[in-house]
């Protein structure tokens, strides 16, 4: 049985709606709304649904990413429509324009609320726009923002443990942005914290980062929505913290779409090093700047291991052109041995400058005199699905900072398995054990 709930209208004038669609989810108008990158609407539900997209501009085609959904769309007139289940997370593009895509975010029904008014509940009502500068959260505080809820500002929180950021509401950045206000300003900031969970919020606009879990530990990041238009707008970045788990969630980002990082930072943060993160079922959009799924650049600890990317849809890795922009990436700019990273059940759909891309370097982010260690990286059952087939490149950085043991298998290029570092287009220097199975 099909259970869906239409987010109510939009309550602030200062957002306008979408100009170019309207949408309907069973026959129940869905409000659209509309920021610099993309328009999106927000409902959740389970099962089958009936979408209708109304463009105001006149097309010829519709593509539906990603494309696991199997999803062909009818066109009749300016209207398109088809059946999705629930939940998913969907960009429909008329076109292939990919300035203009509307994002159709259908999360999971929300199991439990918390209760207005219990104590350190941050509650944002539906219906209702706050405008709250920068929050800090304490030791076991719960915010939640409902459906329809619009909340300007961002969160942060230092040493403080069993916190709880959820709904289905927006946090927005934008009033920061616009007023070129960035200021390393992050919406979601938390600096050596236990036992987090981030779920279901749409986030847009930020001015920087916008999810960064610092030295943390314990962090359940899942069916978050990250929409960023700034050149520094990270989705999420994992920074110094263990036991991370980041999943159902769709990133359109103008950088990189989640990286993994170790960076100093106040409040004795630096140096930790990175372990146990897991990225998986999410879609991912990375726009001209940066990478999809980024390891580095900035890599100051001893050690980033065990994460693992599985089971997530690259529907776009668009062109960068500063050597560094890429799909799977790893660019050890410090110090850390960074050993094994596992990419399992992964299909790209539009990789424009290079699909692997592993490096130990000196960059313009290295702080770091001694260089770094990559090893024991598996990709496994990489399909490219659509788009063009880009250049992959492993490159050590000398003799004795060589990049060992990477092992490709069941990797397919448009139908094509690839066997060989030749077959796959990719430069391989200083490096050792490059074995495709």
């Amino acid at each position: 049985m099909t259970e869906t709930r239409i987010s109510v209208k939009n309550p602030d004038p200062q957002i306008p709606p979408a100009e170019d669609y309207s949408l309907t989810v069973d026959g129940k108008e869905v409000f659209v709304y509309t920021c610099d990158v993309a328009n999106y609407a927000i409902l959740s539900g389970q099962g089958t649904m009936e979408v209708e997209i109304t463009s105001n501009k006149p097309f010829k085609t519709v593509k539906v990413r990603p494309l696991i959904s199997g999803i062909i769309p009818r066109i009749e007139g300016n209207r398109v429509s088809f059946t999705v289940e629930g939940p998913r997370k969907l960009s429909v593009e008329f076109d292939d324009d990919i300035l203009n895509p509307l994002f159709i975010l259908i999360n999971p029904m929300e199991e439990a609320r918390p209760k207005k008014g219990d104590d350190k509940v941050h509650y944002f009502e539906s219906g209702k726009v706050y405008d709250i500068g920068e929050m800090e959260l304490h030791e076991g505080d719960t915010v939640y923002i409902d459906e329809g809820a619009v909340v300007y500002g961002s969160f942060c929180a230092y040493r403080a443990n069993n916190l709880i950021i959820k709904g289905r509401g927006i946090l927005n950045g934008s009033k920061w942005h616009r007023q070129g206000d960035v200021q390393q300003k992050q919406m979601i900031k938390l600096v050596e914290c236990k036992n987090v969970t981030i779920e279901g919020i749409t986030i847009v606009d930020g001015p920087n980062w916008h999810v960064v879990p610092i030295a943390c530990e314990d962090v359940v990041i899942k069916d978050l929505n990250v929409i960023t238009f700034v050149m520094t707008g990270d989705g999420i970045d994992v920074v110094g913290s263990e036991d991370v788990s980041i999943s159902n969630c769709f990133v359109r980002s103008n950088d990189d779409c989640v990286a993994i990082k170790a960076v100093d930072y106040q409040h004795e943060a630096g140096h930790k090093n990175v372990k146990n993160v897991r990225i998986s079922d999410s879609v991912f959009w990375n726009a001209e700047f940066g990478n999809a799924l980024e390891i580095g650049y900035e890599t100051r600890c001893d050690e980033i291991s065990n994460i693992v990317f599985e089971n997530c849809d690259v529907i776009r890795s668009e062109f960068e052109g500063y050597q560094s922009g890429g799909t799977f990436t790893i660019h050890n700019g410090d110090r850390a041995h960074i050993r094994n990273v596992r990419y399992d059940n992964i299909r790209v759909e539009d990789s424009r400058e290079k699909l692997i891309d592993i490096k130990v370097q000196f960059s313009q982010y290295s702080r770091d005199e001694e260089r770094g260690q990559v090893s024991d990286i598996v990709f496994n059952n990489i399909q490219v699905v659509d788009g063009p087939f880009p250049v992959s490149i492993i490159r050590g950085y000398d003799a004795d900072h060589m990049i060992r043991d990477i092992t490709i298998k069941d990797m397919v290029v448009h139908g094509e398995e690839i066997k060989s570092a030749n077959q796959c287009r990719m430069v391989v220097e200083l490096s050792k054990n490059i074995n495709f199975e």
